[in-house]
This record gives C-alpha cells, sequence and structure tokens, in this order.
C-alpha cells in the first residue's frame, strides 16, 4: 500500500485560551496533524513556540479523544447517534424549562471555547429567557469589564498598555515571561524581549509579586508585597502623587470627571500607613510613585494575582485611576485602546438586543462580559425556590476543578436534573453528566476569534482554517447547538432571523455555517472575509494612532473618564476597614497560582509529555518559615482554612516571601474520567481551600489569593 502523502497547512497554537496564538507550520497525512514547527514568517510570533505548542499533537491526536456522544445509564456509558442524542437533549432542556421556567436553564462555557463557542453558549440560556449565562472570565477578568463600564462607559473598553513604548512599567500580581501576555488576552509570545527593549530604552521595570518569579528576576525592583494588599500600596501612591502636585492636570481637566472627590478622600493614605498594610517601606511607596508621576510614558498592568484577590475591582479601579491622573491613557508608553478590525463593543450590543439582563438570584450580581458570576452557580443550583437552576450545558469547560468550594461544585452537579458536557475528552465534569458531546478541535473547522480582535496589539484579524475532518463523530458546537435548539424549540443564536436563514440554507443544502458568519462580520471592513481568505498568516486592519480613544472609544455621554463612581467608593469605605491580615489560627497567606511554563489550567494536564514534566502540584513554603517549624521539602502537610483542608505534598523556596504558601492551581484530577495522563498525576484541588461566599462586592469574583490558613506537618519525606 503506497505511503500517504503529506501536505503543509498554516495555524496557530491552540491550547485552552493560552494567550499568545503562536503561528504554525503544520505537517498532515490524510485527515491527521503529523508534524509542526513553528511559523517564523508569522506577524506576530516571527518563529517562537512554547513548551506547550511543541506538544500540542498530544492533545490534538490523543488517544483520550472522545469521539462519539455519549449518554449515562444504568451499566455505565450508552453510545447514542447524534440524531437520537439531540433530540434527546433539547426534549428534557425544553420539558423543565416548562416545568420550572425559563431560569431553570443554565450555561457556562470555560477558557478553551473560542469565539464561537462563546456566542453560542451565551446565546443559548437566553433563547430560552434565561439570565443564567456564565463563563469563565468571572473567576478572573469580571473586574475588568465592572471598571471599563463605569470609567469608560462599555465594560468591552479594555485597554492595553503600550510596553516597548513605556518609560515605566509596574506590574502587578502577573508574570509574563511565563504566560506571555499582559492584561487580558493581549496577544505578546514576545513579552520578555519586548519589557528587555523598553528596558534598553530608559524603562524602569518594577514587578510586585509575593514571589520571585521569571519576571521579578529581571526587574529593576522587586516588591515583595503581602498578598491581597495591592489596593492599599496603590491608594498610598496615588495620595503620594495627588498631595505632592505630580498630577496631570491638563488630562484631569480635559478627559476626567470626579477628580476632586479623589482629592477629598485621599488625605489619610500615607506610605506609612499602606507599609503597616502591604509590608512594603514607605520610602519604596513614595519614590515609586513619584517616578512613575514623572515618567515619560508609563503604565500599571495587573493580572490575575490580583484579579482573584481581595478588592479586585476596587484595586483595578484605583489602577485606572492613577493612570488616568498621570495622563497615561491614549498616549505612547501608557495604556491604550486598540479599536481592532471590527467593533467589537457595537457588535456585542447588537448581538445582545434579546438577552435577559437580569442580575443573579443569589447575590443580585448584574451579568459582566455576557455571564453572572461563576460564584453563585452551586447555590443557584442547591437553593430551592422559584428561577432554580436545574439544567446546565457545559462548552469546553471544567468547574468541578475550576471552581472555588469543590465540595459544593460537586454536590450541585449531583443535584441537577440535566447536565450536558460538550469537550473534546470526558473530563471530570463530564464525570457526573447524564449526556457527553464530542467536540471539535480548533483545526477541524473554521474560526475567526473576533470577540478578542480588540486585544491585539494592533488591528489585526487571522482565520482560522479547517486543517483536518474531524475524528470520529466529533462536531463544531456549531452543528451541535443547531439541532439541540431545533429539538428544544428555540432561536438558534437566540435570533428568530439567523434560525429561519439557517433553516432555509440547511434546506438547499448550502448549510449555515461559521464561515458565512465570518463573512456577515468582515462584510465592508478591512481586512475582508476575502483578503483573509488569500492571507493565511492573518492582515492588519486600518491603522491605529495614538489620540483617537476620546473621539472613538470612549462610551460615557460626556466624552471623559469617570474617576468617582459612587458605588465604588461606598465599597472603599467598607474594604479601608477590614484590610486583609494573618490571624493567630491561620498564621500564613495562601496564594494560588505559581503558573509553570507546562501548565495551562487544566488544558495542558492530558497531554502525555507535559503530564510527566508537571507531575501534578505541590505546595511552596518559604525556607526559613520551614526552618522554624521543622519542615523539608517533600514532607506531606496538611492546609487549613476556614472552608476547608488539603493534603499536599511541601517545597521549600527562597523565591516566595515569608509568611506566604503557594499551591498551583486547576489540579485534582481524581473522578475517574477519561483522561489518563491527567488521572496518573491527578494532584491535590486547592480550591477546597476557597469559599464560593467570599467574592468581590461589586461583581461576585471568588477569592483565591490572600486566604488566611494554617500548616500542619502530616509525614516526613525524608
Amino acid at each position: 500500500m503506497p505511503e500517504e502523502k503529506t501536505r503543509k497547512a498554516l495555524s496557530v497554537c491552540k491550547i485552552g485560551a493560552c494567550e499568545p496564538f503562536c503561528g504554525l507550520e503544520l505537517e498532515v497525512s490524510g485527515d491527521k496533524i503529523v508534524g509542526l514547527k513553528p511559523d517564523r514568517a508569522h506577524p506576530i510570533s516571527e518563529g517562537y513556540i512554547c513548551v506547550k505548542g511543541r506538544n500540542l499533537l498530544g492533545y490534538q491526536n490523543s488517544k483520550d479523544r472522545l469521539l462519539h456522544p455519549l449518554k449515562r445509564s444504568d451499566g455505565g456509558w450508552e453510545r447514542l447517534d447524534w440524531k437520537t442524542t439531540t433530540r434527546e437533549i433539547g426534549t428534557r432542556l425544553r420539558d423543565i424549562a416548562s416545568r420550572h421556567g425559563p431560569r431553570a436553564i443554565a450555561t457556562y462555557w470555560g477558557n478553551a471555547a473560542d469565539s464561537l463557542g462563546i456566542t453560542i453558549a451565551n446565546t443559548f440560556c437566553h433563547a430560552f429567557g434565561s439570565p443564567n449565562s456564565y463563563n469563565v472570565l468571572s473567576l478572573e477578568y469580571s473586574d475588568r469589564g465592572v471598571v471599563a463600564e463605569e470609567l469608560y462607559g462599555n465594560e468591552n473598553l479594555i485597554l492595553q498598555p503600550d510596553v516597548t513604548g513605556a518609560k515605566y512599567a509596574i506590574l502587578l500580581g502577573t508574570n509574563p515571561v511565563v504566560t506571555q501576555g499582559l492584561t487580558l488576552l493581549q496577544r505578546r509570545p514576545h513579552i520578555g524581549r519586548d519589557l528587555k527593549t523598553a528596558q534598553a530604552a530608559g524603562c524602569k521595570l518594577v514587578v510586585v509579586d509575593p514571589r520571585f518569579s521569571e519576571t521579578a528576576r529581571m526587574a529593576d525592583l522587586h516588591l515583595p508585597i503581602r498578598p491581597g494588599t495591592d489596593l492599599f500600596l496603590l491608594l498610598a501612591m496615588i495620595r503620594t502623587i495627588v498631595t505632592e502636585d505630580l498630577v496631570d492636570a491638563d488630562f484631569i481637566a480635559a478627559h476626567t470627571s470626579g477628580f476632586e472627590v479623589w482629592l477629598e478622600r485621599c488625605v489619610d493614605w500615607t506610605p506609612e500607613w499602606a507599609e503597616a498594610i502591604t509590608g512594603l517601606e514607605a520610602d519604596t511607596i513614595r519614590t515609586v510613585a513619584r517616578e512613575f508621576a514623572s515618567a515619560d510614558g508609563a503604565f500599571l498592568s495587573s493580572r490575575v494575582g490580583v484579579q482573584t484577590s481581595h478588592n479586585s475591582v476596587l484595586t483595578e479601579w484605583a489602577l485606572a485611576s492613577l493612570t488616568a491622573m498621570t495622563g497615561n491613557i491614549d498616549r505612547p508608553g501608557g495604556l491604550y485602546y486598540n479599536p481592532g478590525v471590527i467593533d467589537t463593543p457595537k457588535l456585542i450590543e447588537k448581538f445582545t438586543r434579546r438577552r435577559n439582563h437580569s442580575p443573579s438570584r443569589i447575590g443580585n450580581f448584574p451579568p459582566v462580559f455576557g455571564g453572572l458570576p461563576c460564584s453563585v452557580l452551586p447555590d443557584e443550583i442547591l437553593t430551592e425556590g422559584e428561577g432554580q437552576v436545574r439544567a446546565l450545558v457545559v462548552i469546553a469547560g471544567n468547574p468541578v476543578i475550576s471552581f472555588p468550594d469543590t465540595a459544593k461544585i460537586e454536590r450541585a452537579l449531583r443535584e441537577l436534573e440535566l447536565l450536558v458536557v460538550v469537550d473534546i475528552f470526558l473530563n471530570d465534569t463530564a464525570t457526573f453528566a447524564d449526556y457527553v458531546l464530542p467536540a471539535a478541535t480548533a483545526y477541524e473547522r473554521e474560526s475567526w476569534h473576533f470577540l478578542v480582535d480588540a486585544f491585539n496589539q494592533y488591528p489585526f484579524a487571522e482565520l482560522r482554517p479547517k486543517v483536518v475532518d474531524p475524528p470520529g463523530e466529533c462536531r463544531g458546537e456549531w452543528e451541535i447547538f443547531k439541532d439541540i435548539s431545533r429539538a428544544a424549540r428555540v432561536p438558534f443564536l437566540n435570533n428568530p432571523l439567523f434560525d429561519k436563514l439557517a433553516r432555509f440554507l440547511d434546506f438547499v443544502g448550502i448549510g449555515f455555517s461559521p464561515s458565512l458568519l465570518n463573512r456577515y462580520l468582515l462584510f465592508g471592513k478591512t481586512p475582508s472575509y476575502r483578503t483573509l481568505k488569500r492571507s493565511p498568516r492573518g492582515a492588519r486592519g486600518r491603522p491605529f494612532a495614538f489620540g483617537s480613544f476620546f473621539s472613538r472609544g470612549i462610551r460615557t455621554a460626556d466624552g471623559k473618564i469617570h474617576l468617582a463612581p459612587e458605588r465604588f467608593f461606598d465599597e472603599l469605605n467598607a474594604a479601608l476597614q477590614r484590610p486583609p491580615r494573618v490571624r493567630e489560627d491561620f498564621p500564613y497567606i495562601l496564594i494560588s497560582g505559581a503558573r509553570r511554563h507546562e501548565s495551562y489550567n487544566s488544558w495542558t494536564h492530558n497531554i502525555p509529555h507535559l503530564a510527566e514534566k508537571l507531575r501534578g502540584n505541590w505546595a511552596i513554603v518559604n525556607e526559613e518559615d520551614a526552618r522554624d517549624i521543622g519542615l523539608g521539602t517533600g514532607d506531606r502537610i496538611r492546609i487549613r482554612s476556614e472552608s476547608g483542608q488539603i493534603e499536599i505534598e511541601a517545597r521549600t523556596s527562597k523565591k516566595i516571601s515569608r509568611g506566604v504558601i503557594a499551591v498551583h492551581q486547576h489540579w485534582g484530577h481524581v473522578y475517574g474520567s477519561g483522561m489518563t495522563s491527567a488521572e496518573k498525576y491527578p494532584g491535590v484541588n486547592v480550591n477546597h481551600l476557597h469559599s464560593s461566599e467570599d467574592r468581590d462586592a461589586l461583581c461576585g469574583m471568588p477569592v483565591f489569593n490572600g486566604r488566611p490558613v494554617s500548616i500542619e506537618i502530616l509525614q516526613s519525606g525524608a
């Protein structure tokens, strides 16, 4: 039998929501990707690829791929055909909504979802009339949306740092040298190089982190802050620049409102006051504030280490306000808004006119980025009464691993009348499901991640072509939910016009496909759909220039940044009375994170080579703290919080501050899933220590960092 010829294809790396989407040259044989190498001609990644991308085939060609629709039965899993599966699911969803009301239906999308998956998940429950759409952003990014809505007039106006143009940069709770990104999904695979380029041109890099991370190692100044206290550092910096008249008065007068409120309130927030809370020296705080204010182009950027900690919205608000007070918005070296190829805020407004914008039943939280906070979902399921969630559809997510209060989310998943999971694996959450549906990967369908268009460094679009056919009976979410929507008698994409068009095009044999949606979105845009089809490495949009945010971007009625939302100051007054502190019974502070090169949340844990490198997770303890209590590397410890406890291996390190313990998140693969590599090294789920009720008062995000804990030595590893 002659050997099958191989062909080349250009695409990008896609593991979870890893941000750089680095360009790849793929080698394809038949319907299988058999090799890859970095695409040196790709305009953004320029030949870069990390260890995750080099092991992409362990994800794409995994022997654990889910290949057929499955239904739970008394004897285990029963294989069904697609027609039966979608009819049964749609019928059951319609029945649940009819008996219990529309709010009984909920959806959740995880960080492996692309724009199509996100759009489908967000619109599916709303097609029933339910507001209960949930997503992973409410575990780590909702603060950005709340602040953008209040300050700039639209939650999708996420500003990006001009890294290479900056003369001063402060990074809080982020390790971009490992994550290859800044802010929210900014596509910067060469971020380490960019930071070094900026430093060579005179930029001072300050890293605020309780860990001496890879990024801290290259910083000009490392500030080992006490976890959960970044807000108080920023308030003291604001007080310094305001009282010393270091603000940009012209910018404030022309482009902001509410500065006088800050002027009145900040008097007591001295660096000495902040020192007692943050553990950072007052003189250092004062010096950093002065240097930042006097720099010719400066930015602050926070990430998950801050966003998943105490006072996340207030901290992001203080960060944005400090940036505005120093005139560092919409200027080189500061923060800027990339308008992208399409107007994302306008697009989302257009496609969400039929949404149910009701707040959550539990906590009364409004939706942010299309979703209610995940922290309330378990209680929405477990709390009886009108509006109780009875059915949940999960797309490309793993809530039992990623949600706080693991025991509660386990209990909630078991209580559901119907749980449907759409994924490429029978993952941890799928072990609780009634139906598990096999999804196609990004290489098995055409896609365009249009919802992250504004997070590129400049207007740029890139179609991702279909490279191979899906194996077995795998399908894209588009086809899956088109059929389920019809069976449930709700309009596909929550759009009656699109639904009628889809039925007509399917009837005449043309098919209503994602490519038609992409054509529609790119109609009249630069680049056009035709241009992108001819440009396998993507294409730039219309040129971007600084100075256009206040004429084309901002959405407030008066065109100004609103620095002083009353509800923010109300919550700040409460936060000032309860700064995060350790307790006698819980003398250590826990942070959940410490990203490793080989890991991206739980998505790389089932790639065999990476799983062998990662080998689960452990607790990182300061060497001096360990010496004080007689703890050694390899010892097994029990970590307790008010919410729960875990047992885990300890490793000592001098790269973490005294009094701080770090445990890698997104582990705990103990459910007997179909992910053999993840099950081999299951790790321990640190979320047993986190309460779902400890959440940000303004957005509902849970607290994963800054948790008071105790440790107890159980067994020597010697």
